[in-house]
């Protein structure tokens, strides 16, 4: 049974794709802005006891000069519990095939950027560097379109926005999201994490210059990550688990391909034979995934490893989706409703 955080924080994810069908325009963030809004009062496990008080902010990709929405985040205040705070960010949206080619599916490993040098060096997926250079670069516009209000945190980044809550007591932030959100999660509570007490990062190509945050170290950091990819190696994994300890929940479904990625592709082409088989079609677009993801692995002499702390749930196979790719999306999506309650997406 999940625990209050997770439901909480599950919500908090899957609200995170509201509006992502909306047709990018001026007034596009706004939209959503007020449809999160109008759910946050009855939205499922949030007792109506939330604010957005950042954001939301939203990216849109240029694609064969189409905007399309990609990645939304936004951070939510308790209002019973004023110190507790949740920065929720967006999975992949399912129409944006930018967004699957430079945010899922790039395995090049690259250099996590720490505050001081290691014995053995942290990598992390180009997929995840260049999600979490987005999140944190992307701010909620200034400008006002007619007929709309204006964004809290309107022209201040997610960095300067959190710095400004520290330095007046204990709080607590917690990261979440779902999928591709399930993977920027956590790479943003450890870096908000290893930036504790103004911390230097070297200059790095994720973000910079960083902010003076929590000088005096007051802020708990913790994660609550839903049917997320693995983000690095497994010194990447090692140094997250030194930093955030037992402050990270890995939430994932045994029957969901997505966690499986990068680090047990092995395992999805039988995830639910007998019943349910790969094309051959599907069958290749694998091999060739993982045939790359090997490559990188040997030249880089390192290997994906999962995060710590995880707490996995099984959702039977449903027989009304007979083919891997629809067994797939549902595993995917609908299982995680049905865990956490969440109304049931269509």
């Amino acid at each position: 049974m999940p625990t209050p955080k997770e439901f909480t924080n599950a919500s908090m994810a899957f609200l995170a794709y509201t509006g992502e069908s909306i047709k990018v325009e001026p007034t596009t963030v706004f939209q959503i802005a007020n449809q999160i809004n109008q759910l946050l009062p009855t939205y499922p496990n949030l007792n109506n006891d939330w604010q957005i008080i950042w954001g939301p902010a939203l990216y849109s990709s240029d694609e064969l000069d189409l905007k399309k929405q990609a990645n939304l985040t936004f951070v939510a205040q308790s209002r019973s519990t004023p110190t507790s705070y949740i920065v929720a960010t967006r999975g992949t949206v399912g129409d944006n095939i930018w967004e699957w080619l430079s945010e899922d599916l790039e395995a090049e490993l690259l250099p996590w950027p720490t505050p001081s040098a290691l014995k053995q060096a942290p990598y992390v997926s180009k997929a995840t560097t260049d999600a979490l250079t987005v999140v944190l670069s992307t701010i909620p516009p200034t400008t006002v379109p007619a007929g709309y209000s204006p964004l809290p945190g309107a022209g201040t980044s997610l960095a300067d926005f959190l710095a400004s809550l520290t330095g007046h007591g204990a709080i607590e932030i917690c990261f979440t999201g779902h999928s591709l959100g399930g993977a920027i999660a956590p790479g943003l509570a450890l870096w908000f994490k290893q930036a504790q007490g103004n911390v230097s990062i070297p200059q790095n190509d994720i973000y910079y210059p960083m902010p003076a945050w929590d000088v005096n170290a007051t802020a708990s950091i913790s994660c609550v990550s839903l049917a997320g990819p693995t983000p690095g190696n497994q010194v990447f994994s090692r140094y997250f688990g030194d930093l955030l300890k037992d402050n990270y929940d890995r939430i994932y479904n045994t029957n969901d391909a997505v966690p499986h990625g990068f680090a047990e592709l092995g395992q999805l082409e039988a995830l639910y034979e007998p019943s349910i088989s790969m094309t051959d079609l599907e069958e290749a677009g694998l091999d060739a995934f993982r045939l790359r993801v090997l490559q990188e692995e040997a030249e880089k002499l390192t290997y994906y490893a999962n995060l710590p702390n995880s707490n996995p749930f099984t959702c039977p196979v449903n027989p009304a989706d007979p083919t891997y790719s629809s067994q797939a999306l549902y595993q995917h999506i609908n299982a995680y409703e049905l865990q956490f309650n969440l109304p049931i997406a269509s």
